[in-house]
C-alpha cells in the first residue's frame, strides 16, 4: 500500500530539510511513502529543496492551508493520507504505527499523539491521541481539539466522501473536519506518538486567535449540546481526564501558564 505525506510550503526552507528527512526515515518495506509538497509561491528556495529530494511539487491556488492539503490529498495516490507541516518532523515508527492501527483496526481514519516542540526542537511535552469514545457533542465542548493533525490519516475513499476539508474555516479546518469525520465513523487509535508539531509563535491560530475563536464557536453551535451547563461540566471533566492521562503536556501547560502570568512569556495557544 502507498500512504501519502502532504506538506503545504510558503518560503518553509529553515525547517523543510529536517521535515523531508524525517519522513524519508519513515520508510518500510510494508508500505510505499509517497511524500507531496503543495507550494504557494515561495521564493526562498523552498521548491529548489523539495525537488533536490526527488519529491514531487504541486502548484497551491494561494487559497490557504486546507485548499493547499486538499489539493495534496486529492492528486495523489495513497490509500492513506495524511498531513505534516513544513516545520514539523515526523517520529521514527510513526508510519509504521499508522498503518498497524489501520490494519488492525479496520477503521477509516486513525489518530495519533504529538510532541510539541519550540522553534529549536526541544520538547514542550507531549500528548497521547484522544480516547474512541471522543463523540462530536464531547469533542466540541472542549473549544479545542485534541486530535492533532499532523498524527491523523485518512483512508482515501473516507476522505472523499467527506468531501475533504471546509475552506470556509481557514484556521480551524481540521477541527472541523475531525467532528465531522467522527460524527460518520469512530477512529483507530494509535498508540504512540507519531509527530512532532513545532510551535514557533507564529503558528496560524496563535496569529489568528479572534478568527480561530470564531471558528470554533461555530464547530460547537453546530456539534455541541444546546445546554450552557453541559458544556461546561464536560469541559471540565475532559480538561481534567486529558490532563490527568498526560502528565507531561499537564505540567507544562501549568508551567507556561505561571510564566505567562509573572510576565516571562507571551501567552501561547493550543
Amino acid at each position: 500500500m502507498i500512504v501519502t505525506v502532504v506538506t503545504p510550503t510558503l518560503n518553509a526552507i529553515r525547517y523543510l530539510r529536517e521535515c523531508i528527512e524525517s519522513v524519508r526515515r519513515n520508510e518500510s518495506r510494508d508500505f510505499e511513502v509517497e511524500h507531496v509538497i503543495v507550494d504557494d509561491g515561495s521564493t526562498d528556495g523552498t521548491v529548489e529543496l523539495a525537488r533536490s529530494y526527488g519529491l514531487r511539487v504541486m502548484q497551491g491556488n494561494g487559497k490557504g492551508l486546507f485548499d493547499a492539503i486538499n489539493k495534496g490529498y486529492f492528486d495523489s495516490s495513497g490509500e492513506l493520507i495524511g498531513f505534516l507541516g513544513a516545520d514539523d518532523v515526523m517520529l521514527e515508527g510513526g508510519l509504521e504505527a499508522i498503518v498497524r492501527t489501520y490494519r488492525r483496526s479496520g477503521k477509516r481514519w486513525v489518530v495519533g499523539g504529538i510532541r510539541w516542540i519550540d522553534e529549536h526542537g526541544n520538547s514542550l511535552g507531549g500528548m497521547a491521541a484522544p480516547p474512541t469514545w471522543l463523540v462530536p457533542r464531547l469533542h466540541a465542548c472542549l473549544e479545542w481539539n485534541p486530535i492533532m493533525h499532523m498524527a491523523t490519516y485518512f483512508s482515501r475513499d473516507f476522505f472523499t466522501e467527506l468531501g475533504g476539508f471546509n475552506t470556509d474555516f481557514p484556521v480551524a479546518g481540521d477541527h472541523e473536519m475531525f467532528a465531522r469525520a467522527r460524527s460518520k465513523a469512530p477512529y483507530g487509535r494509535a498508540r504512540r506518538l507519531i509527530a512532532c508539531f513545532r510551535r514557533t509563535g507564529v503558528n496560524y491560530s496563535a496569529v489568528h486567535p479572534e478568527q480561530a475563536a470564531l471558528e470554533t464557536r461555530l464547530i460547537f453551535e453546530k456539534f455541541g449540546p444546546k445546554s450552557d451547563l453541559e458544556r461546561r461540566i464536560w469541559r471540565r471533566l475532559l480538561n481534567t481526564y486529558i490532563d490527568l492521562r498526560n502528565p507531561n503536556f499537564l505540567f507544562r501547560k501549568k508551567l507556561g501558564s505561571l510564566r505567562w502570568r509573572l510576565g516571562l512569556q507571551e501567552k501561547k495557544y493550543i
